[in-house]
């Protein structure tokens, strides 16, 4: 290389200390460096060209700031040091990163720095010498991390580990356990004697010497120690197994003792609780009558506990035998019962459980013993070392199951002669017994219920519900009572009544005993009964939701009542007075007919009979309205009546009205008196006319009719009907006309032109014969007014009875009577029969009456009011015909109920007012009968 071109110059010109320098370093098998001059000029041999690696040989000679970068900054500030003192620098184990093959790589060194001294004393360069320990550390630093890796190990092992080292046992190593078991202290490091006198005091030093002085180990198993606890001056106690093994170094001396043990105090404490278990254990089934066995098979030995032997009937302090011995305490013809259950004991295969019951020979206890015996097998590995268990006494439960199973045999016998279903069940619900009962009564087998339940007898619709409530009958065990319907197999229901008990011994619950009877009858009636209770609660839900038209309907009915009651009052006042008018109205007529009046009153006379049976009528159609007339209801054909009275209407309305009907085939005869019935008709007619005053239609209809519950008060009840409806295409009425079309006396026609009784007349009438009335009309839309009457059982008959000729029997000389209350009125009738020639006898009530009779035997015929204060006219007849049953009765009533003329038949029966000629004509038809 030329130095020339460098400061140092040619080698010639070098310092001879430089020169002197690198001719000793050079050959030198170390690695060996010089710094020089104020440049730092870096000089090498070659032991240290080789950690310089690719940078050889480019850095010989080089500054050193400019070749070894990152080494050179940690390096530079000692080698200052060394030129700024001249003092020797040495640097142990220093550490330093290097480029090797491109990568950074750390090396360790240990470094020598001295000072190149120059002629003039000063320093001029720096001789170093470089020892490599790279590898050394590396390998120190494994060793350091296995220790440690190992001190974790010995740290995490359940045992205790310690290495005590030299004569004085100083503790170099105590994992986690050993530090836990002395109390925490600290150890590492001390010697053990100081560390842990406790230990040491009761010659755990002289057990070291001895492995230290023998090189054997020692080892101990189940020994109690003494250690300290975390609480200053408190000891615990343990049970340990421990080893103490020697470890030597190359000439074989023991250098250390390595202890390695377990805690065994858990172990010994269990054993001990264990032992003490045992002992009260054998206490407890001495106490308790349990005697105890072992079998040892390896040497054929059977032994007892004390009680044992006793139960076999040997005295208690008897010797092990062996099991031939055994055997012959046990009955003979339990011994292979014996054998059988104690085979898969000993089989390693199966390792069952010994339970057998049997009886001690009869000869050993003089009597029978039932000994209950229970064991298991001891193995090791596959073969059977030994069998123990229990011996106990159940003498006393064998004869009490023969009882119960006694009393259960003749729990059988009388459930399945009972006429019921009788079971019992177990704790969770399985049917343990069922009686014949089940197989008399629905048809199923005993055994199908104790195999499935009565589940499945069950109805569908009940099924689901019993199943789901049925955890909660065993859960919560209480008495049960309840009807239910079970199914025969062809499908027929039979309804149960069932009641459950359930069975307890002592609190413990063991299932339920029930009975069932058969109530399929009452229970059909329950349901009829409670169907009709459904149905007529439906029916009065339906009620109360009409009660608001309910209580009107019922207003109006009262409001109709009350005028009835008044009009029949008002009316029976009236007959009475026109009777009077009439009869003397007759009287005056024929008064005239002798020439006994003016000529000229006689017009006057007709004015007053003629307003008097306009009267009569008047007061006939509240009578009507007030039901209080006579109807003589008959078969008639509504179809015929209604046809028979076209050329009547034709005649009344006019030629303005249409005449239209409508008569089918198939109407049903009718029960109703057919002259009213066509006076209601020829009423009705006249009122449409009146409501069509330009003019229109009038159409009458017979229909069958079937109806419901009525809507209204003068509608009919439920039943069948013929219909006779009358239809005009009129005016119609608005709500509040409707409201109040039945009331008498209400009209919308002018004054002078209705009475108002015409509607009213058809209520009465309807009602009265059994059947009902309804308007349908709407104002503009014509009016429809259907008369209800009831349906008869018999069609009616062709033609009616030709009326009977009137009699012509001369009255002069008959002996009549005449009852009536009313003075005037009975005036008209006594002056009327003496006219004709009859001797009169007058009575004002009936007791007068009956005396009169008593002194009149002439007396042929009485003619009575009906309506009397007192005794009736319907009673005085009663009470005539008990006395004198030749006496005839007439019957005179101006608005007797129909209901008090029962059996009084129409020839006997007058009504007011009448004329003479009617008085006299029935006196002389009831004088000829008689």
């Amino acid at each position: 290389m030329d130095w020339s071109g460098t400061s140092l110059g040619p080698i010639a010109a070098w310092p001879a200390p430089l020169r002197a320098a690198l001719e000793l370093m050079l050959p030198v098998g170390a690695q060996t460096l010089l710094v020089w001059g104020p440049e730092r000029r870096v000089f090498y041999n070659d032991a240290y060209a080789a950690l310089l690696h690719e940078r050889h040989p480019g850095a010989l000679g080089q500054p050193a700031d400019k070749r070894w970068h990152r080494a050179w900054d940690e390096v530079a500030p000692m080698v200052d040091e060394v030129f700024a003192t001249a003092r020797t620098l040495t640097l142990g184990n220093r550490r330093f990163e290097i480029l090797a093959d491109g990568q950074p790589v750390a090396v360790h060194f240990d470094i020598s720095l001295s000072a190149v001294m120059l002629d003039d004393e000063t320093v001029g360069g720096v001789l170093g010498v470089v020892s490599d320990v790279t590898e050394r550390t590396r390998t120190v630093e494994a060793a350091t991390r296995e220790r440690e890796r190992l001190r974790q190990m010995f740290d995490q092992a359940p045992g205790f580990i310690a290495v005590l080292r030299g004569p004085e046992y100083v503790i170099e190593l105590a994992n986690a356990t050993y530090r836990r078991m002395s109390g925490g202290r600290e150890l590492v490091g001390r010697r053990y004697a100081e560390a842990l006198p406790e230990v040491a005091a009761i010659g755990f030093i002289d057990k070291l010497d001895e492995v230290r002085r023998t090189g054997k180990p020692f080892r101990a198993v189940d020994m109690p120690v003494q250690l300290p606890s975390a609480t200053p001056g408190m000891l615990r106690d343990f049970w340990i197994d421990f080893i103490c093994q020697p470890i030597t170094d190359e000439r074989g001396a023991v250098a250390a003792i390595f202890i390695e043990g377990i805690d065994r105090t858990d172990r010994h404490r269990a054993r001990e609780a264990l032992a003490r278990g045992r002992a009260s254990l054998e206490q407890a089934t001495e106490a308790g009558e349990i005697a105890t066995w072992d079998y040892d098979l390896r040497h054929d030995r059977f032994s007892c506990s004390p009680l044992g032997m006793s139960l076999y009937g040997l005295p208690p302090n008897s010797a092990p035998m062996s099991r031939d011995a055994f055997r012959n305490l046990i009955e003979p013809d339990d011994r292979p019962i014996l054998q059988e259950a104690f085979l898969p004991v000993i089989d390693p295969a199966t390792r069952a459980l010994f339970d057998v019951e049997y009886r001690v020979a009869h000869e050993r206890v003089g009597g029978v013993r039932w000994l209950s015996v229970r064991g298991r097998g001891i193995f090791d590995g596959d073969t059977c070392l030994r069998v123990v268990g229990t011996i106990i006494d159940i003498t006393a439960r064998k004869l009490q199951t023969e009882a119960w199973r006694e009393s259960e045999a003749r729990f059988r016998t009388l459930a399945d002669s009972l006429p019921a279903l009788v079971w019992m069940t177990d704790p969770q619900g399985q049917v343990t017994f069922a009686s014949r009962g089940f197989e008399t009564i629905l048809g199923v087998a005993p055994e199908m219920i104790e195999e499935r339940g009565w589940g499945d007898l069950l109805r569908a619709d009940r099924r689901d519900a019993a199943l789901s409530a049925r955890g909660g009958w065993f859960e919560s065990p209480r008495t049960l009572s309840g009807e239910h319907p079970l199914l025969t197999p062809d499908g027929r229901t039979r309804w149960m009544h069932i009641e459950a008990r359930p069975r307890f011994i002592g609190a413990a619950f063991q299932g339920y005993t029930a009975c069932a009877i058969d109530v399929t009858d009452s229970h059909l009636a329950g349901e009829r009964l409670e169907a009709r209770v459904a149905e007529r609660t439906a029916e009065l839900t339906a009620q109360i939701a009409e009660r608001q038209r309910v209580e009107e309907t019922l207003h109006q009915m009262q409001r109709l009542e009350a005028i009835g009651q008044l009009t029949s009052g008002v009316a029976h006042d009236f007959n009475n007075l026109l009777t009077v008018i009439l009869g003397n109205v007759d009287s005056l007529v024929a008064a005239g007919k002798r020439g006994l009046l003016d000529p000229r009153l006689e017009p006057r006379l007709e004015h007053v009979r003629i307003a008097a049976e306009r009267g009569a009528a008047l007061t006939a159609q509240l009578l009507a309205f007030s039901r209080r007339q006579r109807l003589e209801a008959k078969v008639v054909d509504m179809n015929r009546s209604v046809t028979g009275l076209l050329e009547l209407l034709g005649g009344t309305l006019g030629r303005d009205i249409a005449i239209e009907t409508h008569t089918p085939h198939g109407i049903w005869p009718a029960l109703v008196d057919p002259t009213q019935m066509e006076l209601i008709i020829l009423n009705l007619a006249i009122n449409a006319r009146d409501s069509m005053p330009g003019g229109g239609t009038l159409l009458l209809s017979v229909a069958n009719a079937t109806l419901g519950p009525p809507e209204r008060a003068e509608e009919p009840p439920a039943g069948d009907y013929v219909r006779v409806a009358v239809t005009d295409t009129g005016t119609g009425m608005s709500e509040a006309v409707l409201a109040r079309a039945f009331e008498p006396f209400f009209t919308t026609k002018e004054v002078g032109k209705g009475s108002g009784l015409g509607l009213a007349q058809v209520f009465g009438f309807a009602k009265q014969s059994g059947g009902g009335v309804r308007i349908d009309s709407a104002p503009g839309r014509g009016t429809t007014v259907s008369v209800f009457v009831p349906r008869a059982a018999a069609a009616a008959d062709a033609a009616q009875d030709a009326p009977a000729l009137a009699a012509t029997e001369p009255l002069d000389g008959a002996t009549v009577m005449v009852l009536d209350d009313d003075d005037r009125v009975r005036q008209v009738a006594v002056e009327a029969l003496r006219e004709a020639g009859c001797r009169v006898i007058e009575a004002a009530d009936g007791e007068s009456a009956l005396e009169a009779l008593r002194h009149e035997p002439a007396i042929r015929l009485v003619v009575t009011d009906i309506a009397m204060p007192g005794m009736t006219g319907i009673q005085f007849a009663r009470r005539l015909q008990d006395l004198h049953e030749r006496v005839a009765v007439l019957f005179v009533t101006g608005h007797a109920d129909p209901s008090d003329m029962e059996g009084v038949s129409e020839d006997r029966l007058i009504r007011k007012p009448y004329p003479r000629r009617v008085l006299l004509e029935r006196v002389r038809a009831i004088l000829a009968e008689a």
